[in-house]
């Protein structure tokens, strides 16, 4: 391509864009180069222009297409140099600028500053206590008797009692007066506070503003939280609407006192003194911030009084836990000061290092304070000036016809946007159904919503990590998305060397290795292209230490830099969940400071239950906070389920509007692949439900006018109520009685869905079985492979579930992924080129050959697959539309099909056991809402899934739920209670309308993936010629075999062997992944291999339960009788 570069740089920069282009370029004017060059080597010159970018730096690149043609490419640095198109100004204009451009809005920002200040000064004031001082000295880890962001709310108890303050809001002048002016009486303080040695804090006689500074420095390290579970109950349905209230019931015990410590006098006795007028730094920043609280005490006021909305100051203490918490991790990461401007006379430490004592407490205070207003004077900064993707080529292309109602969306969106004043923030519920591009179409989407409709910086969370990598890749190849505008953040290092072996062809940077300790310990693809004074300004949130020193390093500062830099970042949602789930410590921080200036879209939001929505709403809502725009994506999103999110994201931006000064209209997008609206609903004082109705009935509409794809029937099985002798699998009469069912379904099933070999006319088909578990999904393999078929059928089987060791599961679903991708199959007659298919095909003498998936609920969501029939365990009508989404997911008959294609078993096998709750781990019931019956066939209409399978019954919602006896009906009661209006932490309105967010308990009531603590990491390493399966702890890895009951499955025959479809072996996978090195023995180079691949996981709760592994069917248990 022939390329033209045009700098308008200035002053260093103009030298240094000159330096870099002569390298490349002809320069063929004073600030113009030409020349021809490759896509990658413009690449390699826009990466080397921006990590010298500058603020004086200004290059635009035009690609000159033909002789009346040129487009832009890119610009680097300052784009206000060039218009839209990249074409350079030829007049200019004076104007004098009063305020600093990036500060709009942020008219409470001096009131952030002071409170952020003012807590960070007394945020560690208790450390002087004689006990804390002695546990520096001894260096013990002993937990403190009261922990002493306690002991400093005690002290800041006795200051405002000093001052003669009350609980009026009016007292709020005394007790900062006498801060300022220097007359804190020290001995009086510590009097006050040893003669309260019941620890017992009196919130409600505090007036506000000391209320708000002792909740920031209560929660500096963690929320105040009740181990006690009667305890925590007892709160489920408390309604707090007040803050005062709120506070006031919070004690020692909600996570600050340890009732079986010792020496507990030693809290409340301070024989070194305290930290006071006479430290004359600190005393100067005290004067200094005080004066500048009072000053804008009216501005608190404003705020805390405000009637109309309780939690309109709920922004203020967000902002300033982040800027309190960030910079006390920040100056505990660093080195003492050596710069002599701290009294040396009062010995009071705040620190310990290897060598010993550290940071004076003196030191400590006040650093922390420079540090977090500094945070706080930036944050406007972070949220509107982080660098965005301009002008993506591929999102500006019309799309093709398939996917035209992307582009109807887009402009839809640019019509409602066009000539008004209003800022508006947008809550996108996007509905297109599978295979139609929702993926491709957020982005879009999130372009047209972004401040100037041509850029794009946003977060896609993904609900499985599997998806990440493949995500990323989709958007390098059809977004063209390059690796200095994308960061994928992937699970780890091993996941990524995986996929980067299999995409030869495709350049990586490596992901930066990351430990326990680090706010991030995920690891993250991207390309460093930060320039100097990028890196200068995330260094004020994140600063690297030189090497050997205590803090942050210089790979993980670099990770923390692209996690909140890179324009686009890919990632599961469990990663930003920590914005809103972290109750301790300080993970929550780079999640929200990513979330301040990223938009939002969450994927498959459906596959969440009602606790995980609730934690999910509560990311919403702080999205909202941020005035940020969310969008959620699923094909089948209920009504309860859209209103609930909706209403924690206005909630939030009610939040953001009373803090800024420039207000966001809501505004609401609902699109599918047949139509969009866009709507204010507040100016036309319409309900989001009945707005939510009216689109879902036209696309319910136009649904039953496609052709139909998916038909089921549900396949009779009797239940029978199980014999507790009956236990093993071999023997389970119930089971094997079940299994013979899904294999006459699957026999069935194939007969009238299969295609053609085009060279030997033998009929195939490839289908899944969907079980809802593990044990059952390699009950059912063995089975399978073991059976008696009809003659002239073969087949071959596989498992397919997550408790696999990880190299073989990411080679299964590679060799599946590439497979099942079918786009090119147009009629009944195929020609198979798969090397394991065609040897399967060629090498048997049977007609009708079937290669059958049994597979967990793994294989529901994410997964490109295309199926040519599925028989499913049901757990719920969400999991029987999802698995009906991978059956000719790439094969669309227009003229819709005639012969079923899915068989619903009549029965899952908790329900043939007789178990009382049977839908359930997965699905919606228990034991507030129990089903009459789990016959599926009373449960579900028959006559309705013979027509067809979709997610109109998802989508719509019956006028009266029965939930007792409708399967779906009781899916959509599970979504009512969550959008439920009732008062506690256990509800969203918990979290919404009232105080618990001062508290960690409704992260307790509803924490976010509830199991997911529940599993042990093991790996499989080979050592010895055996394998071992081992836990990592202090940097060895030991054996726990016998431990966790861990044993070699060897129960495979000859008959099962030959029936399997994809022969798997662990060490000799390892074997074709080792590279040849001479200095080591093999062996020795197969244990680092597996050590590096060998990752599986297993539950803790195994007391009752023989382990067994396999290649073939990955981990899995058996009961013991």
């Amino acid at each position: 391509m022939m390329v033209v570069f045009t700098s308008r740089s200035e002053k260093k920069a103009l030298y240094t864009v000159r330096r870099i282009l002569d390298s490349f370029a002809d320069r063929i004017g004073n600030d113009t180069w030409k020349t021809v060059i490759t896509a990658e080597g413009l690449s390699a010159i826009r990466t080397l222009l921006r990590k010298s970018a500058t603020k004086n730096m200004a290059v635009a690149c035009h690609w000159i297409r033909s002789r009346s043609r040129s487009d832009l490419v890119w610009v680097v640095g300052n784009r206000e140099c060039f218009n839209d198109n990249g074409i350079v100004p030829v007049h200019s204009t004076k104007i004098n600028i009063l305020h600093r451009e990036w500060e709009n809005g942020w008219t409470y920002l001096p009131l952030l500053k002071a409170m952020v200040a003012v807590a960070a000064l007394f945020h560690d004031y208790g450390k002087a206590s004689d006990h804390f001082q002695q546990k520096l000295k001894s260096r013990s880890l002993e937990r403190d008797p009261f922990r002493h962001e306690w002991m400093s709310c005690k002290l800041l108890e006795a200051i405002v009692k000093q001052a003669g303050s009350g609980a009026h809001e009016s007292n709020d002048c005394k007790w900062l007066q006498i801060l300022q002016n220097g007359e804190m009486d020290i001995c009086s303080i510590a009097r006050m506070v040893a003669s309260e040695q019941d620890g017992k804090i009196n919130f409600n006689k505090l007036p506000p503003l000391a209320q708000s500074v002792c909740w920031l420095i209560l929660c500096h390290h963690k929320l105040p939280d009740l181990a006690d579970k009667e305890k925590c109950r007892s709160f489920k349905d408390v309604s707090k609407k007040e803050f005062n209230e709120m506070l006031n019931s919070i004690h020692a015990d909600w996570g600050y006192e340890n009732n079986q410590a010792l020496n507990k006098d030693g809290c409340f006795t301070f024989s070194e003194g305290l930290v006071g007028p006479k430290q004359v730094q600190w005393h100067k920043a005290v004067k200094k911030w005080t004066h500048r609280l009072l000053e804008n005490r009216e501005a608190f006021l404003c705020l805390f009084n405000d009637k109309t909305d309780k939690n309109a100051f709920r922004q203020l203490l967000n902002y300033a836990r982040i800027c309190l918490v960030l910079g006390d991790h920040y100056v505990s990461s660093m080195d003492a000061e050596n710069t002599g401007r701290w009294c040396n006379s009062l010995k009071l430490w705040a620190n310990t290092d290897i060598s010993g004592m550290r940071q004076l407490l003196e030191e400590h205070l006040v650093r922390v304070c420079e540090q977090a207003v500094k945070i706080a004077h930036q944050l406007p900064r972070l949220t509107e000036q982080m660098e965005s993707v301009t002008d993506n080529k591929t999102l500006k292309k019309k799309s093709s016809e398939k996917f035209k109602w992307q582009d109807t969306v887009v402009e839809e969106i640019k019509a409602f946007r066009k000539d008004k004043e209003e800022r508006y923030a947008y809550f996108t519920i996007n509905m297109a159904s599978t295979g139609c591009g929702k993926t491709f179409a957020n982005a879009k989407i999130m372009q047209a919503l972004s401040k100037d409709g041509r850029s794009l910086r946003y977060i896609l969370a993904l609900g499985l990590r599997s998806l990440t990598l493949q995500t990323g890749d989709e958007y390098r190849e059809r977004i063209r998305l390059d690796d200095t505008e994308l960061a994928v953040l992937i699970g780890s290092t091993a996941v990524r060397e995986l996929h980067r072996q299999d995409n030869q062809d495709k350049e990586y940077e490596p992901a930066i290795d990351g430990n326990l300790e680090e706010l991030v310990e995920e690891e993250i693809e991207y390309v460093d292209t930060e320039d100097d004074e990028q890196v200068k300004f995330l260094d004020i949130f994140f600063k690297a230490v030189a090497p050997g020193k205590r803090g942050i390093s210089s790979k993980q500062a670099a990770k923390n830099h692209a996690l909140l830099y890179k324009p686009v970042l890919v990632a599961t949602i469990d990663h930003m969940m920590g914005a809103t789930e972290t109750v301790r410590g300080g993970r929550f921080l780079l999640p929200s400071l990513r979330l301040m200036s990223s938009d939002l879209v969450i994927d498959e939001i459906d596959d969440f239950g009602k606790k995980d929505l609730i934690a999910i709403s509560r990311l919403v809502h702080l999205a909202g906070m941020y005035g940020r725009n969310v969008t959620i994506s699923s094909a089948t999103i209920p009504p309860d389920l859209a209103e609930g999110l909706y209403r924690a994201y206005t909630a939030g931006l009610a939040c953001h509007n009373r803090f800024f000064s420039e207000k966001k209209r809501p505004a609401l997008i609902h699109c599918d692949e047949f139509k969009a609206q866009v709507e204010d609903i507040n100016i036309k004082d319409r309900r989001f439900a009945d707005v939510h109705e009216y689109f879902v009935k036209k696309r319910v509409k136009k649904l039953r006018q496609q052709p139909i794809q998916r038909k089921a029937y549900i396949q009779n099985c009797t239940a029978e109520v199980i014999d507790e002798a009956e236990t093993c699998i071999e023997h389970n009469t119930v089971e094997i009685r079940y299994f013979e069912q899904i294999k006459e379904a699957a026999e069935t099933l194939h007969r009238q869905n299969y295609v053609c070999d085009k060279r030997t006319g033998k009929k195939v088909s490839f289908g899944v079985v969907r079980t809802a578990n593990i044990k059952p999904c390699v009950s059912l393999c063995r089975y399978l492979l073991s059976c008696s078929w009809s003659k002239d059928i073969t087949v071959r089987v596989m498992a397919y579930h997550s408790r696999q060791i990880l190299l073989l599961r990411h080679e299964q679903e590679k060799y599946l992924d590439k497979l099942l991708k079918r786009h090119q199959e147009k009629s009944n007659i195929a020609d198979f080129e798969d090397s394991v298919v065609r040897k399967h095909i060629d090498s048997c003498d049977s007609e009708n050959i079937l290669f059958i998936l049994v597979a967990t609920p793994v294989e529901e969501v994410g997964r490109d697959h295309d199926w040519d029939w599925a028989v499913v365990e049901p757990s719920s009508y969400r999991s029987i539309i999802q698995l009906a989404g991978r059956i000719r997911r790439h094969r669309r008959n227009d003229k819709g099909i005639k012969a079923y294609n899915m068989a619903i078993m009549q029965f899952n096998l908790r329900g043939m056991e007789k178990q009382k709750i049977t839908f359930c781990r997965p699905g919606y019931e228990s034991g507030l809402h129990l089903l009459r019956t789990h016959d599926i066939t009373s449960l579900l209409n028959e006559t309705e899934l013979a027509e067809r399978v979709d997610a109109i019954p998802r989508i719509i919602k019956a006028e009266a739920l029965n939930p007792e006896e409708r399967l779906i009906d009781l899916e959509h009661q599970v979504m009512l209670d969550f959008n439920s209006h009732e008062d506690g932490p256990k509800q969203l309105n918990g979290w919404l309308e009232e105080y618990w967010w001062l508290t960690a308990l409704p992260q307790r009531f509803n924490p976010f993936r509830e199991s997911a603590g529940t599993d042990v990491k093991l790996w499989a390493i080979y050592k010895d010629e055996r394998l071992d399966f081992c836990e990592y702890n202090n940097g060895k890895y030991i054996r726990r075999n016998e431990i966790l009951n861990i044993s070699i499955w060897e129960g495979m025959n000859e008959i099962m062997e030959e029936r399997l479809w994809l022969y798997r072996d662990y060490k000799n996978a390892l074997q074709k992944r080792i590279i040849a090195d001479g200095r080591k023995d093999k062996t020795i180079i197969l244990e680092e291999m597996s050590r590096q691949y060998g990752e599986i996981v297993m539950p803790y709760n195994t007391n009752n339960s023989q382990w067994y592994y396999s290649d073939h069917f990955g981990l899995f248990r058996e009961y013991k009788e």
